[in-house]
Order: structure tokens, then C-alpha cells, then sequence
């Protein structure tokens, strides 16, 4: 089961500290936390998490009260949760008339029974929607592909899984955030003189129409918002500007693909950090291995860890096997892409995503495959399986 995300909304910044606590579970992903204010309001509208838990200690003003409702009008869907040290009758009689579901103690209470108690809420939701037949809507997920060393592929699996959701009619955009490096631009042969540095310098300044007027359409049908030509110009986007896009774009897309730089900087933690998953991509030798370890401890540090998805790109015959990733991190590889140079060097220089241009070589169809358990995960729908192709008979003619 994907985790359930849920998302902090309380003033007190020791209370976020004890809630954390609480719900440290595997089960669980806290999205982020905010305050009881519009930019809060935004900020959860935008993240679509299953579960907004609200923490106060004291008396519950009216004001948070209202907030819940106008945010459970605002995005339906979500589960509104109370978090409270001064639980009485007349407190949750009032929660549930502004439409939330559970008010839980903050205080003696055990952190299985508290997480217990948030998944039993969110499973009787989820019955009554089906039993309902209400459609739940599919928030947005913003996917990182990032390598810590040059010549992973990285590039060529985020413009393949991209173009492959674009292909399923899945709403794309596709970030180039390698804003010193990034070659999006080219990998897929675009024409534009408009690139993401455009976007924060314009008068306009970061709206949905911005970003629209300033990103390309790709034949497959996803946006793409490429990185500045010149790498002169990659100062000019800071991490405030790359959190603010994210944002804004969440409502408007079911998938945000970022081609992350092979280097850890402001803006690539940012990104990070406003991802739903991280995929790293590494090649099935000794180098790879050391770097994804060196990755994969800042990113734990950074308390990113529970996004890491690990992928072998460029695999082929090696002491350096899958599972010996998977012994290091104890965690599944994620997808593993044969060596395939031949049609990643042919999709390179007709300028298209290597599903697009080589759907039928052996890494185009690994990469489908991959594109296919992503959307598989993110809905909860099985991806349909092609029929297996008659076999054609021939007689002997007589």
C-alpha cells in the first residue's frame, strides 16, 4: 500500500515536533506543515494529502474551525483530523459539524495507538466513498530523477517515464532543473527561446498562465518547462522560485517530472523536498554503488529517505548486481533498465524520448513498464496487460 500522506496544519512549532513523534510510522508520509493561514491553505490545497491533522493545545477558536471547513470545501477528498489536550463532548460535537472526522488526545496516548487510531479514520472514509460511489480525485505527484554522477541516463529515463504518462493521458510536465547542464532542450528537440529563468524575471511574475506561456507542448502531449542555454544564467533561479512553481503547478498536472543536476544545492534540496518520490538512478558498477551510498545518506539527513526509489539504468552483466543495492539500502530496486546503447544513441539523435522513438528496443519497454507501475501505484489501478499475440499456422501445401 502507497503511504498515506498526511499534512501538519498547527501554530506551535514544539506541538509539529510532538505530532512527528507520533506518527512515525512507516505507514505514513507528513508531506509538510503549515499554520491556520491562507498561505497554509494553498500550500495543503496544493499537496492534495489524504489526511490534514490539525494540533492545538487549549480551546479550539472558532477561526480554526471555520478554516477546516472552508479547506474541506475548497478540496473534497481529504480527511480533517483534530489533534487536542482538552477533549470534552462538546468539542467533538462541534469538530463534527465542521466536518471532521476524529479529535484525538495529544496528550497519554501511545504512538501505535495514535497512528492506529488516523488509519482506522482514513479506511472508514475511504469505504464510505466507495459504497458511495464518490470518484476520488488524484492529487499531483512531483517525481525527482536525480544522479550523483555524470552519465547515469538520467536525462533519457525522466524524458522516456514523462513522455510514457503523457502517452497514457496522464496531464505532464516535464521541469529541467540541471539549470547549469540541462539538456531537456535537446534530448527532445524542442524549439524555444523560453526557458525557466524567463518565467522569474517576468513582470508577471509565478502564475499558472506564466508557466503555461513560457514552457513548450511536446508532441506526446506533455508541457516541458526547459533550463536556461546558457549556464550563466542558472543563478538567476533560486529555491524560493522552484518551491513557488512546484506549487502552482500542482493543480493543474497528475504528474511533475524534474531532471534533477548530479549535485546537491539549494534548489535541488528544495526540489527534493517537495517531491513525493525520488528516484535515483545509478548504473550496476562499483562507482555508482559508492555515490548512491554518499546519496543516500544525505538524503536520509535530510529526512528524505522514505522517497528514495532506487533504479539500475544501463544494466548489464556485472559483479555489481541488483541485489547488492538492495542489500545496502534494504530496500526493492524499483526498476531495472538493460544496456541499450544502440537505441538510446538513435533516440539521442532524432531529438525523441527513446519510448517514442524506439518503442520496441529493450530499454523503451523496461521504461513503459516503469511508467506503467508509477501510474499503477499513484491510482491504485492495475495497468492493462497487452493479450499475448496469436500465433500464425501454416499448412504444407498438398
Amino acid at each position: 500500500m502507497e503511504k498515506l500522506n498526511l499534512l501538519v496544519l498547527s501554530d506551535d512549532l514544539d506541538l509539529r515536533i510532538e505530532i512527528k513523534n507520533l506518527v512515525a510510522d512507516e505507514d505514513f508520509a507528513i508531506s509538510g506543515y503549515s499554520g491556520f493561514t491562507a498561505e497554509g491553505k494553498t500550500k495543503t490545497v496544493n499537496k492534495y494529502p489524504e489526511i490534514v491533522l490539525c494540533a492545538i493545545r487549549g480551546d479550539v477558536p472558532d477561526t480554526v474551525f471555520s478554516f477546516v471547513q472552508d479547506l474541506l470545501t475548497v478540496a473534497r477528498g481529504m480527511i480533517a483530523i483534530l489533534a487536542n489536550d482538552k477533549i470534552n463532548v462538546e468539542l467533538v460535537n462541534k469538530a463534527a459539524q465542521y466536518g471532521i472526522r476524529k479529535v484525538l488526545p495529544i496528550d497519554g496516548i501511545g504512538q501505535e495507538e495514535f497512528s492506529q487510531s488516523i488509519k482506522t479514520v482514513y479506511e472508514l472514509e475511504r469505504q464510505r466513498v466507495l459504497d458511495t460511489n464518490e470518484g476520488k480525485k488524484v492529487r499531483c505527484k512531483a517525481i525527482g530523477f536525480f544522479g550523483g554522477k555524470g552519465g547515469t541516463g538520467k536525462t533519457t529515463l525522466a524524458t522516456g517515464v514523462a513522455a510514457q504518462l503523457a502517452r497514457a493521458g496522464k496531464r505532464v510536465m516535464l521541469l529541467d532543473l540541471d539549470l547549469q547542464f540541462g539538456d531537456v532542450l535537446m534530448a527532445l528537440d524542442l524549439d524555444t527561446k523560453n526557458s525557466i529563468v524567463d518565467l522569474v524575471q517576468d513582470r508577471g511574475g509565478i502564475t499558472i498562465e506564466n508557466i503555461n506561456g513560457f514552457s513548450v507542448e511536446h508532441s506526446t502531449g506533455m508541457s516541458v518547462l526547459c533550463a536556461p542555454k546558457s549556464s550563466e544564467y542558472a543563478d538567476f533561479v533560486t529555491a524560493e522560485h522552484v518551491e513557488k512553481i512546484i506549487d502552482i503547478m500542482r493543480p493543474y498536472y497528475e504528474y511533475i517530472i524534474i531532471d534533477l543536476p548530479s549535485s546537491f544545492n539549494d534548489t535541488t534540496i528544495t526540489a527534493c523536498e517537495n517531491c513525493e518520490e525520488i528516484f535515483l538512478i545509478y548504473n550496476n558498477e562499483m562507482l555508482s554503488l559508492n555515490n548512491a551510498k554518499v546519496c543516500y545518506t544525505i538524503l536520509d539527513q535530510l529526512h528524505q529517505r522514505e522517497k528514495i526509489r532506487i533504479v539500475i539504468n544501463k544494466a548489464e552483466k556485472s559483479l555489481v548486481k541488483s541485489e547488492d543495492f538492495e542489500e545496502m539500502f534494504q530496500m526493492p530496486v524499483f526498476a531495472t533498465v538493460p544496456a541499450d546503447y544502440s537505441a538510446a544513441l538513435l533516440s539521442i539523435n532524432k531529438g525523441q524520448a527513446i519510448t517514442v522513438a524506439q518503442p520496441k528496443s529493450t530499454a523503451a519497454k523496461e521504461i513503459a513498464r516503469m511508467a506503467e507501475k508509477i501510474i499503477s501505484i499513484h491510482t491504485g489501478i492495475e495497468p492493462v496487460k497487452d493479450k499475448p499475440e496469436k500465433k500464425k499456422l501454416f499448412f504444407k501445401k498438398s
